[in-house]
């Protein structure tokens, strides 16, 4: 393939895995299929510039990024655990949403007692 199929796969593979997210969890996210996602980032496959669109949009990131090969300009797409928590929960129903906190505040709730 070319150079710039590899870098697109390459930098979708970085992306995807610096926010946490399996290759299946993308696909269905960007409605692709896991396989092709699998392709793109081997850079076995060319990706329409519509499944890219998908793709950035299921990453939060604009296309371009992924067309970088600059990999100081990669690492700013490098993301905190709070925005995965953001980015996990930004696809749930606000009932959902609730629930989740809810959780969180009981296990920190937990883990300040644990630690008196």
């Amino acid at each position: 393939m070319s150079r710039i199929s590899t870098i697109v796969g390459e930098n979708i593979r970085e992306i995807r895995q610096s926010k946490g997210l399996s290759q299946e969890r993308l696909a269905l996210r960007a409605g692709i299929n896991p396989s092709f996602l699998g392709q793109i980032e081997r850079a076995e496959k060319s990706p329409t510039i519509s499944s890219l669109e998908k793709v950035a949009s299921a990453l939060e990131v604009k296309v371009e990024e992924l067309f970088q090969s600059n990999p100081d300009e990669l690492q700013k797409t490098n993301t905190t655990y709070l925005e995965k928590i953001i980015f996990e929960l930004s696809h749930r129903t606000n009932e959902e949403q609730e629930d989740i906190y809810k959780i969180i505040i009981q296990l920190l709730v937990f883990k300040d007692k644990k630690e008196k």
